[in-house]
């Protein structure tokens, strides 16, 4: 009987999560229906509709994207990323070709920066996805190599317009295509990996120990994560040192990466092998004050210790963050 009652309540967790997932697609193709019913000027109606269409899109974008995080599956969040890409790239296209196509130069203007604005939503929603210093690295690189034809060929169409014939399209289309690139570059930037205030990445500067070495020097010294050990995870093809993972499957790992040093962490325990995080699985250890750092806040935590140590000899933890400039 107890079989039974947990088949049915597997169908019915799976059966609520689709058809959530249903409403949330439905929502989000609600949201572009209404741009094509957008009236030509941009009276109340239009405005109404306008922002009916934004509250659709965070609505159906939004919740859609609680219901991919909460599955567990490699493939369906691999292909997710894609497909939050790809729908960024379309939007950026149909906004262009809104201004080209539309009757109405400040109509299309609307519609391209409500489009460029979710396009952003979804480039920003692919590249958090991003945790490991490879992909940061592939992400970064990508939109910053897309910035770069977007702002020539932007600057271009203005040039164009000015010396040839004026076109107020041409003049909307280049400022569009300026600032998109200029996002794009700051997004690349954003992700840098070798910029590590903006991701859960920090670099150990003047690292000179092998990762045996410094596993060794730190072994006796317990962290929030508990002693180190030496495994292998999924995104480097080099040793490793790892802290965790703990009951959240938070887990921390340094590795040598184009020759620099970086602590990183993470939540995805399927990078880790899994008899080898079972074996070193850990309930976080509090600091005297009885407080835990955040996930985020670790890697920093960790750098400032083995810099420590790179210093002065001396392995101390300490929960204490430096304060960032604002």
């Amino acid at each position: 009987m107890e079989v039974i009652l947990e088949k049915i309540r597997a169908f019915m967790k799976r059966s609520g999560g689709r058809a959530e997932l249903a409403i949330d697609i439905l929502c989000l193709l609600a949201s572009y229906g209404l741009i094509f019913m957008l009236p030509q000027k941009l009276n109340i109606l239009f405005w109404i509709i306008f922002g009916i269409s934004a509250f659709l899109f965070c609505i159906g974008f939004f919740r859609m994207g609680t219901v991919i995080d909460r599955c567990k599956a490699k493939k369906v969040k691999r292909s997710s990323e894609i497909l939050l890409i790809a729908s960024g790239i379309v939007l950026n296209c149909s906004g262009v070709l809104a201004i080209w196509k539309d009757q109405s130069i400040e109509r299309g203007i609307c519609i391209a920066t409500l489009l460029l604005i979710e396009a952003i939503v979804m480039y920003s929603a692919a590249a958090s996805r991003a945790v490991t210093l490879r992909l940061q690295w592939i992400i970064s690189l990508i939109f910053r190599i897309a910035a770069v034809p977007m702002a020539i060929g932007g600057i271009a169409a203005i040039v164009h317009s000015i010396i040839s014939s004026f076109s107020g399209t041409n003049i909307a289309m280049g400022v569009f295509l300026i600032v998109e690139g200029i996002i794009f570059w700051a997004i690349g930037s954003g992700n840098d990996p070798f910029d590590p205030s903006f991701s859960p990445v920090r670099a150990v500067p003047g690292m000179n120990k092998t990762v045996q070495e410094l596993c060794d020097a730190l072994a006796d010294t317990e962290t929030q994560l508990g002693f180190p050990w030496i495994g292998k995870v999924g995104t480097a093809k080099e040793e490793t040192i790892i802290y965790g993972p703990t009951d959240e499957d938070v887990f921390v790992y340094g590795h040598y990466h184009s020759g620099r040093f970086y602590i990183v962490s993470g939540d995805d325990i399927s990078l880790l092998d899994a008899k080898q995080a079972d074996a070193h699985r850990i309930t976080e250890i509090p600091d005297s004050k009885g407080s835990c750092l955040s996930a985020e806040l670790l890697p920093e935590a960790y750098s400032n210790m083995i810099t420590s140590y790179l210093e002065n000899g001396k392995v101390v933890w300490s929960s204490k963050i430096n304060k960032r400039k604002e």
